[in-house]
């Protein structure tokens, strides 16, 4: 019942605030002819149900009509917190100098419309700038020091939340993949979500051909992702495998000298404990795959020498970074407890629009090695 009430709460808070930033921006249509002002009301209208309509109708058309209904919600469902921002610090700076614009402006260019132009002209600037910034991929190195004894050094590219369906592209997937293989990996891990929330698009543009170009000396693992479930963990599962992507489900793989701790995702309720996966050996550098990164503490506990998990994506844009860093004990980066070292990812991919504001998309390189004096 909290839950709906939440949900519904949300969705009249949308409405509202759809429907005063559409009140905000109306000047600029005012003295035009009707037709346009139609066009205007029917544009408004669409903005607000564009992810409804996405969910309502992703199954009863194509691929490439649904992924517009996909990247035109979920992309206004960020950037209306920022334009609802801005027509308010307009509201404010209009507060303090209406009388002296009114004087100065030109007799076609009213403080309403000049107001209106505000909004547009800085919500347009903040998706391009949180566009470009989700392209700009950061590239993340970890030289991480173990105590056991290891013959070699092993890298390792981990990733995580590639969120692949209907806002990721195969041209885009292609990229990845080609920055992946340049790195010569000794092994290939993701942190779960490589699915978003449908198969759909996947079979339709056949990624799994593309993801099975990952090129690496000891193979591809997965753990699974809460998105890997929503989009049905049965079909997700034989998709990947499809790919030739191990998943590791409450499993456990021995991969020469390190030990591969795959845990199913927290939707399932019934995943097992880590104490009861976890085999100690003193010969083995034991990596935990967990995707979502709660009870941190239980790696330490078991004395895992590394963790690796995503899910956060620290908030993708501001301020859900805020919640994100309020909710997790680390929503991002690096973190030890005693010797158990954790990265927690902010993801490659992206969940709906293409904006990152104040985050970063990912790709994390990591170089193991024991540490010196102690081989």
């Amino acid at each position: 019942m909290k839950g709906r009430l939440l949900f519904v709460g949300i969705f009249v808070a949308y409405f509202l605030a759809n429907i005063y930033i559409g009140i905000r921006v109306y000047p600029l249509v005012e003295q035009a002819l009707w037709s346009v002002q139609v066009m205007y009301v029917i544009g408004v209208i669409f903005l607000i149900l564009s992810p409804i309509l996405f969910f309502a109708f992703r199954k009863r058309v194509g691929v490439p009509e649904a992924a517009i209904l996909y990247k035109v919600g979920t992309g206004w469902l960020m950037l209306i917190i920022y334009s609802f921002l801005l027509t308010l610090l307009g509201e404010l700076i209009l507060l303090f100098t209406r009388e002296y614009l009114t004087h100065v402006l030109p007799v076609e260019v009213s403080v309403s419309k000049l107001h209106a132009f505000f909004i547009i002209g800085g919500t347009a600037i903040t998706a391009l700038i949180g566009n470009f910034n989700y392209y700009r991929k950061k590239v993340i190195t970890l030289n991480l020091e173990t105590e056991k004894t290891l013959d070699q050094p092993v890298k390792m590219v981990v990733l995580s939340d590639l969120h692949l369906g209907h806002a990721i592209s195969k041209k885009e997937l292609k990229r990845w993949i080609t920055f992946i293989n340049q790195q010569q990996a000794d092994i290939v891990l993701f942190a779960g979500d490589i699915i978003d929330n449908s198969l759909l698009p996947l079979t339709y543009y056949k990624l799994d051909e593309l993801l099975r170009e990952i090129q690496s000396k000891h193979g591809v693992y997965a753990c699974l992702g809460n998105h890997e479930y929503l989009a049905n963990v049965e079909m997700s599962l034989a998709f990947l495998k499809q790919s030739n992507i191990t998943v590791l489900r409450d499993e456990v793989v021995n991969i020469g000298q390190l030990q591969l701790i795959g845990r199913d995702d927290k939707s399932n309720p019934h995943r097992k404990a880590l104490v009861d996966l976890v085999q100690p050996d003193p010969s083995k550098v034991q990596i935990v795959l967990d995707h979502q990164p709660y009870d941190l503490a239980k790696a330490a506990e078991q004395h895992v020498d590394f963790q690796f998990s995503g899910h956060t994506h620290r908030g993708q844009v501001w301020p859900f970074s805020w919640i994100t860093d309020y909710l997790f004990e680390q929503s991002h980066g690096y973190l030890k407890k005693n010797n158990t070292q954790y990265y927690i990812s902010s993801g490659l991919g992206i969940w709906g629009g293409r904006y990152r504001i104040g985050t970063q998309s990912e790709y994390v390189v990591v170089n193991l090695k024991t540490k010196k004096g102690d081989k």
